[in-house]
């Protein structure tokens, strides 16, 4: 088999990729920089590849082969979200606002690339090791010209800062030792029932065999206190608007079994009013009711475990609210302002004109929902009819993004 001819081929195909990806126009410089980053990276690969011979030793053949190959797959899916930040379909109004708020959180910097993602929830690229400094969020395509949707990207910063500051590590210690606590005092018959050869003496000096039995609930509750603090960090960063936003997209749930990685859809939304009411925001009366319940797993092994999963994460709800509230504090991200939300909303319902004043985006998407949410909004100006109400609406809320740009440049540069 033609194994170095292969290797090289697909290493060339993707060198000649991003050479042709490079000339396409981008709105920011950060999008073509990760593109040189992934150049630099394949063409150690070709140099690499390109040493081998048939002499080389298999061993030693197959290692190169198999690092570019598992390069590729990791990195491909990149390369198009890359070239999807370039479509027209996205809000590029969004980016430089965003961009700041990022660099808030994140350090000066970190480069950022907002693209659109064929898939129907934002999402963020996570610990990607060929590309460090970057944070890359992908936008749902049929919603990536909605500027009501960036509070989400909140959610999605949460796991950069999760990620970037180690948080699990606080929490990996207290979380093991809840899981055996919960299993021996509120689970045990459940457990004995599945795991008779099991005592509670094996669980408390933590037997190897007997880990092996409960560890699932371990990660799974890992996993779930890093989406509920991911949540209550969009919350303080955009206020009632990641409420709208998160309704918008998710509600009222897709009615299939609930994900083990996150708490079921009910008890995820409680959390985030919780949060809400513990940052002095409003949250409408109908808002949990929205949501439908979604069904438990069958298999009574993974039911218990993951029962085991949602009461140790709930515990930790207090916790991770104040994490999140104190970490943006901290980095002084601006909170939202009802004055100038309400202002923002004056501009937008009564004279239907953008910002005339600088305006955080917090404020921005806050005004925006408010006005989306206006059942009346513009009835009275025969102007804009009926169908064209959301796109007025949204080519405001951009419109004032670009102005709060214009007016943060035209301060740095005085």
């Amino acid at each position: 088999m033609a194994l170095l001819e292969d290797a090289q081929a697909r290493v060339d195909s993707v060198l000649k990729e991003i050479s042709r990806l490079k000339q396409s126009d981008f709105p920011y410089a950060h999008t073509s920089d990760a593109l040189d980053v992934l150049d630099q990276r394949f063409k150690k690969h070709e140099y690499v590849l390109g040493k081998a011979s048939a002499t080389t030793q298999i061993a030693v053949l197959h290692n190169a082969c198999r690092d570019s190959l598992r390069e590729l797959h990791v990195y491909v899916p990149i390369l198009g979200f890359l070239l999807r930040a370039t479509n027209v379909r996205n809000a590029f109004e969004v980016y430089s606002p965003l961009q700041r708020l990022v660099h808030k959180i994140m350090g000066a910097d970190t480069k950022l690339i907002v693209s659109s993602e064929w898939e129907f929830s934002p999402f963020v690229y996570r610990a990607i090791i060929g590309l460090p400094g970057f944070v890359l969020v992908g936008i749902p395509a049929p919603e990536s010209s909605n500027p009501l949707v960036i509070p989400l990207s909140g959610h999605e910063l949460g796991h950069s800062v999760w990620e970037h500051h180690s948080l699990s590590s606080k929490y990996e210690k207290r979380i093991e030792d809840g899981i055996r606590k919960e299993l021996i005092d509120n689970k045990w018959n459940d457990y004995s029932s599945l795991f008779p050869q099991y005592t509670k003496e094996h669980i408390e000096r933590n037997d190897m065999f007997a880990r092996l039995t409960w560890f699932p609930a371990y990660t799974w509750a890992l996993l779930q206190i890093e989406e509920m603090f991911c949540d209550f960090f969009g919350v303080r960063l955009f206020a009632e608007s990641f409420l709208y936003a998160f309704a918008y997209l998710l509600s009222p749930g897709a009615s299939v079994q609930r994900s083990l990685r996150y708490p079921n859809i009910r008890r995820r939304v409680a959390h985030i009013v919780q949060a809400a009411k513990e940052m002095a925001l409003e949250v409408p009366n109908d808002y949990e009711s929205s949501f439908e319940k979604e069904s438990e797993p069958i298999d009574p092994t993974t039911k218990l475990l993951v029962s085991l999963a949602d009461s140790v994460s709930a515990s930790f709800e207090e916790e991770l609210i104040k994490e999140a509230k104190d970490f943006a504090d901290n980095k002084k991200v601006p909170q939202k302002s009802p004055d100038n939300v309400k202002r923002i909303g004056k501009s937008f319902r009564t004279f239907v004109v953008p910002i005339k004043k600088p305006e955080s985006l917090v404020d921005i998407v806050n005004a925006g929902w408010e006005c989306n949410m206006d059942k009346n909004l513009w009835e009275n100006v025969p102007n804009i009819k009926q169908e064209d109400r959301v796109r007025v609406l949204h080519d405001l809320v951009l419109k004032s993004m670009e102005i709060a740009e214009i007016y943060e440049r035209l301060e740095i540069e005085s």
